[in-house]
Parts: C-alpha cells; structure tokens; sequence
C-alpha cells in the first residue's frame, strides 16, 4: 500500500516516527518530528501536529512523572455506569450511599 502512494507512506512514517518518540521518551526526537515540513501534509496531519507542539511540556511531564489520572477516570466511570443501571434515585442520599456500596464492602451505617 504505502509503495503505490508516496503522500501516504510520507503521513505513515511520521506517524510512526511520533509513536516511537513518544515510547522511547525521547523528547529531542518527539520535538525533531513536529518540526518537520508540513508542506504536502493533509489538514489533519497538520492540525494533530500543531496541537501536539501546543501540549509539549505536558507531554515532557509525563516522560518524568510516572503519575496519571487513570484511576480517577475509573471511579468516574464507575458512577456513570451506576446511574445508568439505577434509573435515577428520588433521595439524593440514597444514590449516595448506593455508590458508597459500589466502592466498598463495608456496610454504610
């Protein structure tokens, strides 16, 4: 595929060289890619590229902090998929205290 269409082998080593990047955690390499030529790019290699360049010292902190928000997006998801299954709770306290059991075996007193 990538041999018949040049633009398209262009757009997929980029993309490619971008993952490694940022697997390596090499920020000379990651800041090299974005700086690369974007004439003949498409409008959305471009725009991906940009906001890349716009979060770069977000993205170098997450080379040196080992810290995400993962665990807080679970526990959200969590509560969203409750309220689904709970089809909307009249007393506010009692839809508290059901997430209150969803997260802990200890009874609420």
């Amino acid at each position: 595929m990538l041999a018949y269409d040049p633009s398209l082998k262009r757009h997929y080593r980029l993309y490619q060289d971008l993952i490694q990047a940022i697997q390596d955690q090499d920020m000379a390499k990651l800041e090299d890619r974005l700086a690369v030529n974007q004439e003949g790019l498409s409008n959305y290699m471009k725009r991906s590229l940009k906001t890349l360049a716009k979060h770069l010292p977000f993205i170098e902190n997450t080379f040196h902090y080992p810290y995400t928000n993962g665990k807080i997006e679970g526990t959200h998801n969590k509560i969203k998929v409750l309220n689904r299954i709970a089809y909307g709770f009249r007393n506010l306290g009692n839809y508290l205290d059901r997430i209150c059991l969803y997260f802990s075996s200890q009874p609420i007193q």
